[in-house]
């Protein structure tokens, strides 16, 4: 027993010499370190420096793939940055002036992660919460879930999407990764991205991995697309990046010119909360005068909507009301303050659904809201497609289906015109075959991404909702 703990003991010793001489030898005889910055993985810094992960992992014991900013990574005294050399792109010369080293000043061409080029076949990965984790939906909590089930859809849109691209020529792998809402599942799909030299990210659907991938689009001519409603936020992340749905600010910009449009001898009055939605009703104002025109007359709601009512009843012109209330109870006095009265009311995506409807119904007003995606079943295109997305899942699709669907369509047409420079040619991309969705962006700031300002008008038409007008 003795001997076998003094063998012991002299094991752990030797292990804690190696583990120490280790760290000791890097941080005093180390000549050549790489230091780890943002978005970057074990495996790409190891292919920046044509070295293999494992030797790599040999100079630096307890190197795990969980790497953090700012750590040093040990590096052969010889290992240097290999710059490939590549064909001229569109016979140009991109110069970049090297800032460290011995060859100061002197232009070499981009890496080819950077440099803009057409390809024979495209890498297009699905970020999607699938809980692959949980064999059974009967272990998922309810949010889980609900979750898969919108990973499923998306999936089974893409799959449409992929018949439907091979029609129109484009060339394009679709992977799909399970990511959820935690950072380390971020890292973890970079390193797959990375891998895999993905051209176009589709999600994923959280706020944290979302900055991950973000951070890797951003070093290479990769494009990340956000497909679910978030905030104009999210943007701010990246240049290399854009939002298949636009915010609320676009939604009334585009609506109050609308509403002059449609109705040109009407009196257009806006509606909202002071405080709550000043963005929503300076967004509507600025839409509203776009081209000369006056200036809309507003009611703050927030002490009630007395005055909107006796306003409208002393009109003897037809009254078009905005309603830009984002709160629910504030919207209500909306629709109480204008029961019975002959008028047109126009809300936002929030209108747009069947609670609107029934408690609209009762009402003489004619309701129109926006709603960027709608399965249409009156419409004979959507029910072509609702009918073959049936035969091929014998089940029904929802509104994330046919999301997933067009913005596949319109990014992967987008990279068979424009190869991984399509970053800069969103809004030339020309694509047959779109169902659900239409793509006009605009870049929300200089170092920032590109929101889709594409609005769809719905109205309310015997006792559901149409496609009234498209943004043009």
């Amino acid at each position: 027993m003795e001997l076998t703990r003094t063998f012991f003991l002299r094991k752990l010793l030797l292990l804690f010499v190696i583990i120490f001489s280790a760290s000791f030898s890097f941080g005093q005889n180390c000549e050549n370190y790489h230091m780890v910055s943002s978005g970057e993985t074990l495996f790409g810094i190891s292919k920046k420096y044509s070295l293999t992960v494992a030797q790599v992992e040999s100079l630096n014991p307890g190197l795990t793939a969980a790497l953090n900013v700012g750590q040093k990574i040990c590096l052969p005294a010889e290992a240097k940055v290999e710059v490939p050399v590549l064909p001229v792109i569109d016979s140009s010369f991109v110069e970049v002036v090297q800032l460290d080293g011995d060859s100061s000043n002197v232009p070499i061409q981009v890496p080819d992660s950077l440099a803009p080029k057409k390809k024979d076949m495209y890498s297009i990965a699905l970020l999607l919460p699938f809980s692959s984790f949980k064999v059974s939906s009967d272990s998922l909590d309810q949010r889980s879930a609900k979750l898969r089930s919108v990973a499923i859809n998306m999936y089974r849109g893409a799959v449409m999407a992929k018949n439907a691209m091979n029609k129109n020529g484009v060339r394009a792998s679709i992977s799909i990764y399970d990511v959820g809402n935690s950072t380390a599942s971020g890292t973890r799909a970079v390193e797959r991205l990375e891998a895999n030299d993905v051209d176009l990210v589709i999600g994923p659907l959280f706020n944290d991995p979302l900055v991950e991938v973000a951070n890797w689009v951003s070093g290479r001519n990769s494009h990340l697309v956000v497909p679910i409603k978030i905030t104009n936020k999210i943007l701010l992340l990246s240049e290399h990046m854009s939002k298949a749905y636009p915010g609320s600010n676009s939604q009334w910009y585009y609506l109050a010119g609308y509403a002059k449009r449609e109705f040109p001898n009407a009196i257009i009055v806006g509606a909202y909360g002071k405080g709550k939605d000043d963005f929503s009703m300076a967004a509507a104002r600025a839409g509203f005068a776009d081209g000369g025109l006056d200036s809309l007359i507003m009611f703050d709601l927030t002490n009630g909507a007395v005055k909107l009512n006796e306003f409208v009843k002393g009109q003897s012109k037809k009254v078009v009301v905005l309603d830009m209330n984002s709160d629910k109870k504030l919207s209500s006095s909306v629709s109480s303050a204008l029961t019975g009265l002959d008028i047109n009311i126009i809300g936002g995506d929030s209108y747009a659904s069947d609670d609107k409807l029934k408690s609209d119904s009762k009402g003489s007003s004619k309701v129109s809201g926006t709603k960027s995606v709608m399965l249409d079943y009156y419409n004979m295109d959507h029910l072509k497609w609702i009918a073959q997305y049936r035969k091929n899942f014998r089940a029904e699709p929802d509104e994330y289906s046919a999301i997933m669907h067009d913005v596949i369509l319109f990014y992967g047409t987008g990279l068979k015109m424009f190869g991984t420079d399509l970053n800069n040619h969103l809004n030339e991309v020309e694509c047959s075959g779109l169902i659900f969705m239409g793509f006009d962006f605009f870049k929300t700031g200089p170092k920032t991404g590109y929101e889709n300002a594409y609005v769809n008008v719905v109205q309310k038409m015997n006792g559901r909702w149409g496609l009234k007008n498209k943004s043009k």
